[in-house]
């Protein structure tokens, strides 16, 4: 998807939840120190310790947990309605009252993982006593279904199962609706929890990378703005004859400028060990902020953190931002955020 095919799309909101707090402001506040956040121990049932950077537990337990549905929610699924809402601002009220038609489009990459695991282990010791409780918590689209309810929303929801790249798709998905007509406005999501099941597997894979958790959302409409959703570069696969590398080049010569304009938030990279690492910020020599060194690895969220930071960025009065990523086992995707073009 090329610049032209976007100049109509306006973000309206963004939110995010992250192990530097609830809220947009924490996340970009923790972005700007460049100070990597503290680790904790996650529980484990395995040989070996395993370190996560978590969401910290709130100042004040906010109103919409009183919801029926988000009794017995997992932390997934508070993350996403919490950056969903944050999202979403004033727009949330005429969502519920039906004024507004809305789409949810949440990307997840391990998912609900902390009540699978609970679910399963109930299981294995006695099937007849297995909680059926948990189970609805433990399906892949529980974080969207949550959001829809609470915002009483009737509209096409779709949760996409991928990589860190996921958030991206959600992003051209949501282009898509808007330009059908389908929907008054779309709100894309990115959520992930931290289990040590998670992080094990993790680090299999990427060597060396902190797992962490929360949550990101993006609110679009085709209505005016100060942010516009310039530029999607679309996914561009690698490992099949392909390489990481000629996959970064090939996403950048999709961005106006060969992708050297601006301040790009590398929001993942694939980890090739220790100190090493493919993305990106590779070949990109404008300003760059990396997200995982400060925030962590957060899978499918990391995709939406990049995208939010970069969104904000231009919010504040930078011209232009870009968001991208170098997915664990897909490809290489981007977005860029400007300011609108005057006349």
């Amino acid at each position: 998807m090329n610049a032209d095919a976007t100049p109509l799309i306006h973000v309206h909101g963004a939110g995010a939840v992250s192990p530097a707090g609830w809220g947009a402001d924490a996340m970009v506040a923790a972005l700007e120190s460049g100070i990597p956040l503290p680790e904790s121990m996650l529980p484990s049932a395995a040989s070996r310790s395993m370190q996560a950077r978590r969401v910290p537990p709130w100042a004040t337990r906010p109103a919409w947990m009183t919801h029926p549905r988000m009794r017995r929610t997992s932390p997934i699924s508070q993350f996403a309605v919490s950056a969903a809402l944050e999202a979403l601002g004033p727009d949330a009220t005429p969502a519920m009252r039906g004024e507004r038609r809305l789409g949810v489009i949440c990307a997840v990459m391990s998912g609900s993982v902390a009540y699978s695991r609970r679910f399963y282990a109930e299981v294995l010791e006695n099937p007849a006593t297995a909680s059926p409780m948990l189970f609805p918590e433990t399906v892949f689209n529980a974080p969207s279904s949550h959001v829809a309810a609470i915002l009483e929303s009737p509209g096409p929801n779709v949760t996409l199962v991928s990589d860190q790249t996921g958030f991206f798709s959600a992003l051209e998905m949501a282009v898509d609706w808007l330009g059908a007509g389908d929907v008054d406005g779309c709100l894309v999501l990115a959520a992930e929890e931290a289990d040590w099941i998670t992080a094990e597997a993790h680090a299999l894979f990427a060597r060396g990378a902190v797992t962490a958790e929360g949550a990101a959302a993006i609110y679009l409409r085709r209505e005016p703005s100060s942010v516009v959703l310039s530029t999607l570069t679309g996914t561009v696969p690698y490992r099949r004859g392909r390489s990481t590398a000629a996959a970064v080049r090939m996403v950048l010569a999709r961005l106006p400028s060969n992708g050297q304009a601006g301040r790009l938030f590398e929001a993942s990279a694939a980890r090739r060990g220790p100190g090493r690492s493919d993305g990106l910020g590779v070949a990109w020599t404008g300003r760059r902020v990396s997200c995982p060194p400060v925030l962590g690895e957060g899978l499918a969220a990391s995709g939406g953190w990049g995208c939010v930071a970069a969104a904000r960025a231009v919010g504040a009065g930078l011209d232009e931002a870009t968001a991208g990523v170098a997915g664990s086992n897909l490809g290489v995707a981007a977005a860029r955020f400007s300011r609108p073009k005057s006349g």
